[in-house]
């Protein structure tokens, strides 16, 4: 395994600068970022914004097992959950999971999420924002009667400091073990009171044994991972899940790394995924995406860099057996591509970005139906010259979705895989 925690830290001055840069390479083309609500027909009333996914910000989906469509987003600092059975057409009157506002996050990588499990609980994660210095708490609710009424929100980071706890992920096991897995900079309090330095901050998770009623202790998986990018996290054998994270290796370089998770605690076969030498003493807000190949402890991967050796969105192949990525290769190198998302489905492999012409953004689309050996000429879904958020893909039974919420179009469901609604 590579040594992680070898880190030293540049002038405060090199940082803003870099900072900086990253917010540029970001935003690069002016309308890759979302306001933070939809500017829709309809939206704007004399009382306000009336609460509507079209109207909200940062909307993550799900679909259940009945085929229902499930929607959390944030509005006037509640998070709300809203349902649809028509395939995103209409929506059902939203309900508050936090009936007393609190300052939840909503931005591309740091969203409210949403999961529904096999008996029907609806479970709700996101951050809290506790201060305009990056900090906050991960917050937690679930609904065992269909979505009707929420549990009181719990903070599930276990330290009670005032600092970072955020981009969060949820994910749960076949058998129904509730993961949260989340960026944590406890660890830079407890350097800084020792005068000591540290780098960026630590991936941190908790495991829940009975449907959301209570998680266990946190567990850290790596210091000195990126600050402020999104985690991917993946099925693994039995209750085990895998984890891909932006790492900081060296000094400053923003790569990334794969770990295996168990629920008690364990980090198995922590090592380095990607090799694109990206020199940045800042956090470019871009997370990856990873999900299960057909050999069995292989992963597909997908993520942005601007390192010196690549540029641009790439796709790898990770074999925890090799403990190495292969088959790499560059998806879109133009300026203003970036947060890659990839869902199979019926044995074809579905990779979606955002990207940019110099006058309006571009959701696009490649397939592999060879396990990411070959992939498909790029095509674009869907369009606009206004402020739009990331693509998401959402499944069920019946095909892929895009979900993506934009200025000019409210929040669209849209198929992207043959077959009928």
């Amino acid at each position: 395994m590579p040594d992680l925690t070898n880190l030293t830290c540049r002038s405060t001055n090199q940082r803003f600068l870099n900072f900086a840069i990253a917010v540029l390479l970001t935003v690069a083309g002016s309308v890759l970022s979302f306001s933070a609500g939809a500017q829709t027909e309809g939206c704007q009333s004399a009382a306000g914004y009336p609460v509507s996914v079209h109207c909200g910000g940062a909307p993550s989906a799900t679909f259940d097992d009945r085929g229902r469509l499930w929607v959390t987003f944030v509005q006037d600092q509640q998070v709300f959950v809203s349902y649809s059975d028509d395939t995103g057409k209409t929506f059902s009157r939203p309900v508050a999971v936090n009936p007393v506002p609190e300052d939840a996050e909503y931005n591309g990588e740091n969203r409210p999420k949403i999961l529904v499990s096999q008996d029907s609980v609806i479970y709700v994660s996101w951050t809290l924002k506790t201060s305009p210095r990056f900090t906050g708490e991960i917050r937690f609710s679930r609904s065992t009667d269909g979505g009707k009424s929420f549990s009181e929100p719990r903070t599930v980071n276990d330290d009670g400091l005032f600092t970072g706890h955020r981009f969060e992920s949820l994910f749960q096991t076949e058998s129904g073990l509730l993961y949260l897995v989340w960026i944590d900079k406890r660890d830079l309090e407890a350097s800084a009171q020792k005068g000591e330095d540290y780098t960026g901050a630590a991936v941190y998770y908790a495991v829940s044994r009975d449907q959301g009623r209570s998680f266990s202790q946190n567990y850290r998986v790596a210091n000195h991972s990126c600050e402020c990018c999104r985690i991917a996290v993946a099925p693994g054998e039995a209750d085990n899940v895998a984890i891909f994270w932006r790492h900081v290796f060296g000094a400053d370089t923003r790569d990334h790394a794969i770990a295996m998770l168990t629920p008690g605690g364990q980090v198995l076969d922590m090592n380095r995924a990607s090799y694109d030498d990206w020199q940045i003493n800042a956090c470019p807000h871009h997370g990856p995406t990873m999900i299960p190949a057909d050999e069995s402890g292989n992963y597909h991967l997908g993520w942005f860099t601007n390192g010196n050796a690549h540029q641009g969105i790439y796709y790898g192949r990770y074999s925890f057996t090799a403990g190495r990525t292969m088959n790499v290769r560059r998806i879109d190198g133009n300026p203003g591509a970036g947060h890659p998302f990839l869902q199979t489905f019926n044995g074809t492999l579905y990779l979606v970005w955002k990207g940019f012409d110099g006058q309006q953004s571009l959701i696009r689309l490649m397939t592999s139906s060879d396990d990411g050996k070959t992939w498909s000429e790029a095509e674009t879904l869907a369009t606009t010259s206004q402020g739009s958020d990331y693509p998401l893909i959402v499944s069920n039974s019946n095909g892929l979705f895009l979900s993506w919420l934009t200025d000019e179009h409210g929040y669209i469901v849209r198929r992207i895989s043959p077959g009928s609604e």
